[in-house]
Order: C-alpha cells, then sequence, then structure tokens
C-alpha cells in the first residue's frame, strides 16, 4: 500500500514543460514536452547523468534544463570533450560534440553542490559558465 501511495504522490507532482533551446539534444529536442517530477528525489539523491529542472543560477525567474555529470565530492573534469570523474574517465553517452574540442573546465563541488551540461554542448550554457549549482535549485527530475 506505502508503493501505491508513494507512486501516486509522485505522479500528481508530475508538470509538462515545454523545452526551449537546443542544450539538451539529440535527447532532448528544443519545442519537445517532458514529464517533470517535483518529488522525483524525495525517495533518493539526485545521480548521475539524471536530467533536472533547475533554477537557472544567471536569472532565478527562468528555469533551465541540464544533465547532471557531477556529484558532491566528486572531482570532475572536461577535458578535450571527455568527462573525467576523480582521475578516471567516464564514459558520457549523452554528450554531443559536432566539432573536436580542446576546452578544460575542473570543478569541485561541495556537499551541496553538483555539476551539470547540457547535451549539446556548443549549444549549451551550463556549469562551464556558472559553475556547480546548488542542491536548492534543483527542482525537479525529468522524463524526456
Amino acid at each position: 500500500m506505502k508503493s501505491l501511495i508513494n507512486t501516486l504522490i509522485e505522479w500528481f507532482s508530475f508538470y509538462p514543460f515545454k523545452v526551449a533551446g537546443r542544450s539538451m539534444e539529440p535527447a532532448i529536442s528544443e519545442n519537445t514536452w517532458v514529464a517533470v517530477f517535483r518529488s522525483g528525489f524525495r525517495k533518493r539523491n539526485p545521480r548521475r547523468f539524471d536530467v533536472v529542472r533547475l533554477e537557472d543560477p544567471r536569472n532565478s525567474s527562468r528555469w533551465i534544463l541540464k544533465r547532471i555529470v557531477g556529484l558532491p565530492g566528486d572531482e570532475v573534469a572536461l577535458v578535450a570533450g571527455e568527462l573525467f570523474i576523480n582521475g578516471n574517465q567516464v564514459a558520457d553517452p549523452y554528450a554531443y560534440y559536432p566539432d573536436p574540442q580542446t576546452d578544460q573546465f575542473e570543478w569541485w563541488p561541495r556537499d551541496d553542490e553538483y555539476v551539470v551540461l547540457g547535451d549539446n554542448r556548443i549549444h549549451s550554457t551550463d556549469s562551464r559558465k556558472f559553475g556547480p549549482v546548488k542542491r536548492s535549485s534543483i527542482r525537479g527530475r525529468v522524463q524526456g
């Protein structure tokens, strides 16, 4: 019975969200609708590669979708398009680079911070511009 109640709570916490922009392509295309679950992290913490809806750190009245790549306590690096976690290269099946990359970024998210990136790295403003995001700015789990 408890499982049914939890499922109903999550279902009723769902709302549709229309995607603006190309930062999550090809996984989530511009102008498509996705389901956002407000209680998506009630029973568990966000995980690597979850897609989340969050407040834009540059404008709190704007909402954006990004993929979590770095968790609290990780050492995260993006080197020439390759993702490294704690010094180990990690397969990032969602990353889309139409051209070779030469950029290098490093982050050390604290206990309540996450590194987020758009899948379409050329068309995404993400932690490469605004750094790790606070857990409190993550407002839902996205199902495409």
